[in-house]
């Protein structure tokens, strides 16, 4: 019998067995350092550079470290015709070596016909709720219709290693829902046209509420944000009272001032991002792009960096600290869109860990003691696999 004998939550510190936290790094006392790299094909020797939208969600299972990665997966059958674009399904795998090996996947969600994922599901978070003992996944869902919306499964289980049951409600968010409660708050940092909520993730649950951050895309006025809203069952949402800000979390405003040269227009906002909770702040890992929240894959048209900043509370747009050094925090080796992608930030026991998708390769380094170089250059792994 597997027994489940710890639980991260997105809203407690854990001390990495060397003490070194995030913190130390946000104070350039400590630097990531190359762990392991991997990809995952569908099939051997297959296609695997759609298999990203990576998720961290690490626990102790029978006294052992392990890392619960979740993430999309295309080309596991025929396409259907009424599927113009993507074709995606949501797998789990596991980790008890820090990522140098994983499991073989195991199927969380995949497209049914006639529902709101019949075509994908994609680019969300797992989530282990202790209390109930119960697995959350939230991610972007597609049907026919080619609008992106919100979908929501459960399993009860103190593993994850199984189906998930779709949430009836399904799609639980739709495409501009928040956005547009959120843009029509006083002084918010967006406008009503803003939609697409998407790479969404569970960052805290606090007074049994669950706390989710996703982004979204204004494309007449080309900006981006990231937003957060709260919800006790994941079909009902508020986006003000609670710890909210009633406000984007990020936008524009946060990365303008950065150290690069933003193309004509500027920094249009946020995308992805991920939160780790340490000491009394959350620290918040975005990605930040110019022209567009989309990519451009000609090398030299746009800028895709990530920055660092960190806040006590869930605060709104504009109010974050940025680190002394400077932000970008990371930045890619070749001027590109979307060279870094799917990035993350999590702990465990053993450490404080940095995952990102770079050259082909997911590659994941841990935080050790000790300044290094400032930004990271995200760029080709070591040709070693792990250290």
């Amino acid at each position: 019998m597997v027994v489940a004998i710890f639980a991260f939550l997105a809203i407690a510190a854990f001390p990495g067995v060397s003490g070194v936290e995030i913190e130390d790094f946000w104070n350039g006392n400590a630097h990531f350092e190359f762990v392991s790299k991997a990809r995952f094909p569908t099939t051997p020797g297959g296609s695997y550079g759609a298999n990203v939208g990576f998720q961290f969600v690490p626990r102790i299972v029978n006294g052992v470290d392990t890392w619960f990665l979740f993430h999309r997966e295309y080309f596991f059958a025929p396409q259907p015709s009424y599927c113009q674009y993507d074709f995606a399904r949501i797998v789990v795998r596991n980790s008890t070596d820090q990522g140098r090996t994983w499991s073989d996947k195991i199927v969380v969600t995949a497209p049914v016909p006639n529902t709101a994922q019949e075509c994908a599901i994609v680019d969300g978070a797992g989530y282990f709720d202790e209390e109930s003992s119960t697995w959350h996944y939230i991610g972007q869902c597609l049907d026919r219709n080619h609008a992106w919306n919100m979908c929501h499964y459960t399993r009860k289980s103190i593993l994850p290693n199984g189906p998930f049951v779709p949430n009836p409600a399904n799609p639980v968010v739709r495409g501009g829902q928040l956005w547009s409660q959120i843009c029509a708050q006083p002084n918010a940092h967006c406008h009503v046209g803003m939609v697409d909520e998407g790479t969404p993730e569970i960052v805290a649950k606090i007074n049994g509420e669950y706390y989710v951050t996703f982004h979204g895309w204004d494309a007449g006025r080309v900006q981006s944000a990231r937003g957060i809203a709260r919800t006790t069952d994941f079909v009902h949402w508020s986006v003000t009272g609670g710890a909210l800000p009633g406000d984007a979390i990020f936008a524009s405003i946060d990365c303008n001032p950065w150290n690069i040269s933003w193309a004509k227009g500027g920094c249009v906002g946020g995308g992805e991002g991920t939160m780790l909770y340490s000491n009394g702040y959350y620290y918040h890992l975005i990605e930040a792009p110019d022209v567009s929240l989309g990519c451009f894959m000609t090398v030299g048209q746009q800028n895709w960096v990530l920055g660092l900043l960190r806040s006590p509370a869930f605060t709104h747009a504009g109010t974050w600290q940025q680190p002394a050094p400077h932000n970008p925090t990371v930045v890619p080796a070749i001027k590109q869109g979307c060279y870094i992608q799917y990035h993350r930030l999590f702990q465990d026991q053993t450490g404080v860990y940095l995952e990102f998708w770079a050259d082909n390769w997911m590659q994941i380094h841990k935080l050790v003691s000790g300044p290094g170089s400032w930004p990271i250059i995200a760029g080709p792994p070591p040709a070693r696999r792990f250290v």
